[in-house]
């Protein structure tokens, strides 16, 4: 391999007037390494080469990709592991290729969805969420839907349920009196999954939200105009 040295070498004898083969006779190179050299001031570096194909495992990426799609619902200790999944591909598609390449292959992917990852945060008390879900009850006349206002702190997942005869706005502030008094506070936000938009001004009347009745819903109900 020629090196600056070689190519300054092989410069200074093409300027002393000697010939292409003169050079490759002298310095012991192929009259091609000779040219090559006074094309380019100095070395070129190899061009890095395109990513090799897997011609063993490539195969089976599919299969993987299925195992671990299946292994995103599961409980953390039921997924599995590099080994695993190795000893499944052997057992079950006649892998042939090497522990090595599964492994590889999982900690691209895991190192991929890392940069990915953006953390969630709450501040203590900033935030609760709320939401109604449905029960079937038993009553004496039949059973029947009930719906259940859910109150859950964004921060630590505490959560408050109770029953409600129906979803109108009556409901909603009783059923909201009740969980602050639960949690002994106020959040300072309170977030709605979803919120019919005629709600939103009577809970939330512009004189004490600074809200505009017109605007579409946000979700958001400042929760001072809760303790009136």
């Amino acid at each position: 391999m020629l090196t600056v040295d070689h190519f300054a070498r092989i410069r200074q004898l093409r300027r002393d007037g000697l010939t292409i083969r003169e050079i490759a006779d002298q310095l012991h190179h192929s009259p091609k390494t000779i040219l090559k050299a006074l094309k380019h001031p100095e070395p070129v570096s190899a061009s890095p080469s395109a990513p090799r194909p897997a011609p063993v495992f490539g195969p089976f990426r599919a299969f993987v990709d299925e195992i671990l799609a299946a292994d995103a619902t599961a409980p953390r200790k039921q997924r599995h592991t590099a080994s695993q999944i190795h000893r499944r591909l052997v057992a079950e598609k006649g892998y042939t290729g090497q522990y090595d390449q599964v492994r590889r292959y999982l900690q691209k992917l895991r190192l991929d969805r890392r940069e990915t990852f953006i953390p969630l945060e709450h501040r203590p008390g900033a935030r609760a969420e709320a939401d109604f879900g449905h029960i079937h009850v038993d009553f004496p006349d039949g059973r029947r839907q009930v719906p259940v206002l859910l109150v859950t702190w964004s921060y630590s997942n505490a959560p408050f349920a109770i029953a409600l005869p129906t979803e109108r706005t009556e409901a909603i502030l009783h059923g909201l009196v009740e969980a602050f008094a639960f949690f002994g506070c106020v959040p300072v936000e309170l977030w709605w999954d979803y919120v019919p938009g005629y709600i939103i001004p009577l809970m939330c009347p512009p004189s004490l939200c600074g809200f505009c009745p017109t605007a579409p819903p946000t979700g958001r109900t400042d929760s001072h105009f809760l303790g009136t």
